[in-house]
């Protein structure tokens, strides 16, 4: 009862945020923490729930955000087409990437995924007819819903801040279903779970291409929010940057990656005088957590955390 009415005053000031705090750079960084939230908690799903490790998140982040932008300007089409392309199109990219490489394990696959965000960094930059190349997609629409624009922080604000809560709320209920818990039974012990009958390599591609989904949903809000894009946006060190995300938060911790999240996306942004030092930020931050809190801010106990 407790934990609800916490949930409940927590999103009742979250509410009030943008009414009692007026500053815009301080709502623009609220919308960006709310956007990378989403990002963070997609990732969460594949490392916190069944402990695959990618590092190349971020090209699924960029693809979300191509797709909509390219729809929404050279398309000309309505933010909400770009916005479930965007799912769609990441969905089904993870779902055919997964496929094969799922088979692989530790290193082998982290390396795999690597090669993908380097190589869909790549795609970006050099597949000019359509990227646009180096100079990227200027004059991307704002979000928009039926007759209503989001042009103001304070609209984009609520916006991705419900889109947040939905997700968490689904992610909650993912969590607590049959396949959440297969998904839990993977983690602690896939040969456990291939003995007992549990077909790990399809859980894995359905946790990753839900992942990749919630990447490209993330992709869509921020290109339609900053209105430009380019490559450089979704580099491999993004992808490392939402990894350390989740793993300061606490990666199976459904709350954990969104604190993360709001912590390395809005420091480094509250001290812009120092952001020529935005990594050695992020670097301490998640070497000082993994010292004092390995399983992260939010993260439980376990007596086994550190052996697997």
């Amino acid at each position: 009862m407790r934990k609800k009415i916490g949930l409940v005053v927590a999103f009742v000031l979250l509410a009030l945020f943008p009414v009692v705090i007026s500053d815009f750079y301080i709502q623009r960084i609220a919308v960006i923490s709310c956007i990378f939230a989403i990002l963070a908690s997609s990732l969460g799903l594949l490392v916190g729930q069944v402990r695959l490790v990618s590092a190349g998140h971020a090209g699924f982040f960029g693809i979300g955000a191509y797709t909509s932008a390219l729809l929404t300007t050279k398309g000309e089409m309505p933010f909400w087409v770009g916005f479930v392309a965007a799912i769609a199109l990441t969905a089904l990219i993870g779902f055919l990437f997964s496929v094969p490489v799922l088979r692989l394990k530790g290193h082998y696959l982290a390396m795999a995924t690597l090669a993908f965000g380097i190589i869909t960094q790549m795609v970006l930059l050099n597949w000019e007819s359509l990227t646009n190349g180096p100079n990227g997609v200027p004059g991307i629409p704002y979000a928009s819903l039926f007759f209503l624009d989001l042009d103001s922080d304070r609209k984009m604000y609520y916006f991705t801040l419900i889109l947040l809560v939905l997700i968490l709320w689904g992610l909650s209920r993912l969590y607590r279903s049959p396949v959440g818990r297969t998904f839990h039974l993977i983690r602690e012990d896939a040969v456990a779970a291939a003995t007992l009958g549990v077909h790990v390599v399809r859980y894995k591609v359905i946790a990753f291409t839900l992942s990749a989904g919630l990447a490209g949903l993330a992709g869509s809000l921020f290109a339609h929010y900053m209105s430009f894009i380019n490559f450089d946006t979704f580099s491999p060190l993004e992808s490392f940057m939402i990894l350390a995300m989740v793993v300061v938060g606490g990666m199976q911790s459904l709350l954990g990656p969104v604190l993360g999240a709001v912590l390395l996306s809005s420091i480094p942004e509250l001290l812009r005088e120092l952001s020529d030092y935005r990594m050695l930020i992020y670097g301490v931050v998640l070497v000082v957590v993994l010292l004092f809190r390995p399983q992260g801010i939010l993260g439980k106990k376990t007596r086994n955390h550190l052996s697997k």
